[in-house]
């Protein structure tokens, strides 16, 4: 394989439980035997970015395939045929995610806000950590009041309508740059650079105005390399799509906190950025799946932080484990 990435997603996945609720969601949903699908849409997440939108790399179909436990290429329509199916399952997946990633933030930090695919972003702003996407600022209040109600910072992009009105009904206290369409109860602050506050509850601190330029510039980024990157660019529905670049940026996120917060800002750009074309042997065996990786300095960083350990009952692999070695 071309690139190792998708691999190694799998154990920071399942430290949180999320791999165990892939069988049980999709069996709800009378599809236990596509879970191979649901995972070449996670591979393709951290891939080469899809040309014109849809059409993909022969490399990338192959190591997609390789990831699911497919024969290759991975199969277009079926792929899509189960985008349109699985949205009944994907809300457990994205539930097991987001209580994870809330129950372990801390309050004194923000959490960051961006428009992404006519929707909305929510991210815990140390390690850029994915908690919900959704399709309106509503949906996400549960999710604000699991992570401890802090701050929010409201990053420049394409808000749905009524998103700081919706913010500001909640009590949440936002701080933004965004200029609040009419009608939306928000205050300007008397500082040089044009920014917002909720009416309900004012938030006017310097330092997270200092840091909202900052992070406004990585979400963008990161939306930016997400919607180049398609799971599925012929399904109808986005919920497949944001569910499977939520378990990427998951596994993204805990690669780049893990190896590097103590050295630099951590972000899940870096470790796409850095893993990307990190080669790898793979062996399909009937006990398990072998996935080798060259020895180096990646791998020794790997190996270091942990993040080679051995996955048990991945469940796209009919239950067989995941194994690295360096060599």
């Amino acid at each position: 394989m071309w690139s190792a990435l998708p691999f190694l997603l799998t154990g920071p996945l399942a430290r949180v439980g999320y791999l165990d609720a892939v069988a049980p969601a999709l069996a709800g949903a009378r599809l236990a035997d596509d879970a191979p699908l649901f995972a070449a849409a996670l591979a393709y997440k951290v891939l080469k970015a899809t040309g014109r939108g849809w059409r993909r790399d022969e490399r990338d179909s192959e190591a997609a395939a390789a990831f699911a436990g497919l024969a290759p290429p991975v199969p277009e329509q079926a792929l899509t045929r189960f985008a349109d199916t699985a949205r009944p399952a994907l809300p457990v997946l994205d539930g097991v995610l987001a209580l994870a990633v809330c129950r372990g933030h801390d309050p004194a930090d923000p959490l960051l806000l961006t428009g992404a695919g006519g929707g909305l972003l929510l991210l815990d702003a140390q390690g850029v950590f994915p908690v919900a996407w959704t399709s309106g600022a509503a949906e996400l209040l549960p999710h604000w009041r699991n992570s401890g109600r802090p701050a929010v910072l409201v990053c420049d992009g394409p808000l749905p309508p009524g998103t700081l009105g919706v913010l500001d009904a909640a009590a949440v206290p936002f701080l933004t740059g965004v200029r609040p369409l009419r009608g939306e109860p928000a205050v300007r602050l008397p500082w040089r650079t044009p920014l917002w506050t909720g009416a309900a509850r004012p938030l006017a601190d310097p330092a997270l105005a200092a840091a909202l330029p900052g992070h406004t510039a990585r979400t963008a980024d990161l939306v930016s390399a997400l919607a180049e990157r398609r799971a599925v660019p012929l399904a109808r529905h986005a919920a497949l799509e944001r569910t499977a670049a939520l378990a990427a940026l998951l596994g993204l996120s805990t690669l780049a906190w893990t190896l590097w917060r103590d050295r630099e800002t951590p972000d899940p750009l870096l470790a796409l950025g850095r893993f990307a074309d990190l080669e790898a042997t793979v062996r399909h065996e009937t006990g398990a799946v072998r996935v080798r990786v060259p020895l180096g300095r990646r791998h020794a960083d790997l190996l270091r932080g942990g993040l080679l350990a051995d996955v048990p009952d991945v469940p796209w692999l009919g239950g067989r484990p995941l194994t690295f070695t360096g060599g």
